[in-house]
C-alpha cells in the first residue's frame, strides 16, 4: 500500500458509470466522515486509473484531504471491468435493476476472456485488494460454464445469468445513442422491462433519440412499464401478416375480446404447479436422488422464482 498523501489519478468514465451513484444526503454524510476521520479506505487503482473510490478521491482531491491507494494489476481491460462489477455487487445498497446490469456485464467480460483462454483474475493476480465476495472469479473457456458459475454464486439460474448479459449488451447499446439512459433505468427513475429494453435497443438511433426525448421530458417523476410499451412502435407478428391476408367471418362471429384472458388463463395453471411440487415433495426421497437430477431442479426453480419476481414487479407497477 502507498503512502498516503494527495494522487493525481485518472478517472475512466466506462469504469465510473459501473459504480451505482450515491444520493445528495450520502455524498454529504461521506464528506462529513472524511472531514472527521480522514479518507480511512485505500482507492483501488490499476494503471493510475480508479477502479473504485471515485466519490472519495473527488472529496479529497476538492478539500486537499491526503489518501492512501491500493494498485491492482489486470493483463487487461476485461478483467478490470469484471473485478468492478464483482466488487459492486459486493454492496447491500443496489437496485435491482443495477444488480442485474452487474450481474451481466460481468459474465459478458468473463465470456470474453474464457474465449482467449485467459487466466482470469485469481489470488496472483490480485495482490492486495479483492472483492468481498466468497469465490474468486476464475474466467473459463465455455459461457455455459461461466453462467452456470456465476449462477451458483448469485443464487440464480445459468438461464437468468445469459438473460442478464442481453440486458446488459442492450444497455450499453442505448448508452451510445443517450448516455444518460442508463444512469436513469439502474436508478429506477425509468421503470422498464427487460423485453422492452432490447426491444428499444434495436430501435435505429434516431428512433432511440426520439423516444427518449419523449420519456425524459415526461411530467412524471418515474416512467412506467405501461408508458414504454405504448410508445414502442408496434412490431407486427409474422404470424398475424399471415392470417391478416386470410378471410375472415363476419363481426358478430369475432369472439369478444376479453382483456383478463391471458391473465385468467395463467391464474388457472398456477395451482396445478404447486401441487406438482408439493406431491414431488411428499414422495420424492432426496437422499437417493442424484446430485445430478437436484442440480437441474434447482437451477430450474430458481428461474421460475425469478419470473415470478418479475411478474409480481410488474403487477406492482401497474397497480
Amino acid at each position: 500500500m502507498a503512502e498516503r498523501c494527495v494522487y493525481t489519478l485518472k478517472i475512466n468514465e466506462l469504469y465510473r458509470r459501473l459504480v451505482p451513484p450515491l444520493s445528495t444526503a450520502e455524498l454529504k454524510q461521506l464528506e462529513k466522515n472524511i472531514i472527521h476521520d480522514g479518507c480511512r479506505e485505500p482507492l483501488c487503482v490499476w494503471n493510475n486509473t480508479i477502479l473504485d473510490g471515485h466519490n472519495r478521491y473527488e472529496i479529497c482531491l476538492r478539500l486537499q484531504i491526503p489518501f492512501t491507494i491500493r494498485r491492482i494489476y489486470f493483463k487487461n481491460n476485461e478483467e478490470a471491468i469484471a473485478w468492478i462489477c464483482a466488487n459492486q455487487l459486493g454492496r447491500r445498497n443496489i437496485t435491482d435493476e443495477t444488480r442485474k446490469y452487474l450481474i451481466g456485464k460481468r459474465y459478458e467480460m468473463e465470456k470474453i476472456l474464457g474465449a482467449h483462454n485467459a487466466v482470469g483474475i485469481n489470488q496472483h493476480k490480485i495482490k492486495e485488494a479483492k472483492p468481498k465476495l466468497s469465490v474468486e472469479p476464475a474466467f473459463e473457456r465455455h459461457s455455459s460454464r461461466t453462467s452456470t458459475r456465476l449462477g451458483e454464486e448469485y443464487h440464480i439460474s445459468h438461464s437468468t445469468v445469459e438473460k442478464y448479459g442481453v440486458y446488459a449488451c442492450a444497455l450499453d447499446a442505448l448508452s451510445k445513442t443517450v448516455p444518460e439512459f442508463m444512469p436513469k433505468v439502474l436508478s429506477n427513475q425509468i421503470r422498464i422491462s427487460h423485453e422492452s429494453i432490447i426491444e428499444f435497443s434495436q430501435l435505429s438511433p434516431k428512433e432511440v433519440l426520439r423516444l427518449s426525448t419523449y420519456i425524459f421530458d415526461n411530467s412524471n417523476d418515474h416512467v412506467g412499464y405501461s408508458d414504454i410499451r405504448n410508445i414502442l412502435p408496434r412490431r407486427q407478428n409474422p404470424i398475424n401478416q399471415l392470417t391478416s391476408t386470410q378471410p375472415t367471418g363476419s363481426i358478430k362471429d369475432m369472439p369478444t375480446y376479453d382483456p383478463d384472458g391471458e391473465i385468467s388463463s395463467l391464474t388457472l395453471t398456477i395451482p396445478s404447479w404447486i401441487s406438482s411440487i408439493n406431491r414431488t415433495r411428499s414422495i420424492a426421497n432426496f437422499s437417493e436422488i442424484s446430485n445430478y437430477a437436484c442440480s437441474n431442479l434447482e437451477k430450474e426453480l430458481l428461474e421460475l422464482k425469478e419470473t415470478i419476481n418479475i411478474m409480481l414487479t410488474v403487477i406492482k407497477e401497474e397497480f
